[in-house]
């Protein structure tokens, strides 16, 4: 089962700030693709797979990741709205969960 680690306000921008402890155990240092899955309401964050067609981002070189403009619709979120940050230590995967969503 995924632990918490932080929640907060959505920012205008959909930069998520991914802990640097989990980042280096996961493989997600700046410069890196993550791939990012809508599902169940929540939005998985791992290392970029090849041969998937699912959303791609760029690791920053302070670690954090955007949250693309669609992900963002399908999760019916802004800056108006608080989301949690899990970690998955099993499947090496960050999820993101928005709290007070319709």
């Amino acid at each position: 089962m995924p632990d918490i680690y932080k929640c907060k306000n959505f920012s205008k921008t959909g930069k998520i700030q991914l802990p640097s402890k989990w980042r280096k155990e996961f493989g997600l240092l700046p410069g890196k693709l993550a791939e990012l899955t809508y599902a169940k309401k929540q939005v998985v964050i791992q290392k970029a797979r090849s041969g998937t067609t699912n959303n791609k981002r760029i690791i920053t070189e302070g670690g954090a990741i955007y949250i693309p403009k669609e992900l963002q619709l399908l999760l019916n979120v802004d800056c108006e709205h608080e989301y949690c940050l899990f970690i998955d230590a099993i499947n090496e995967t960050f999820i993101l969960r928005v709290l007070d969503a319709d």
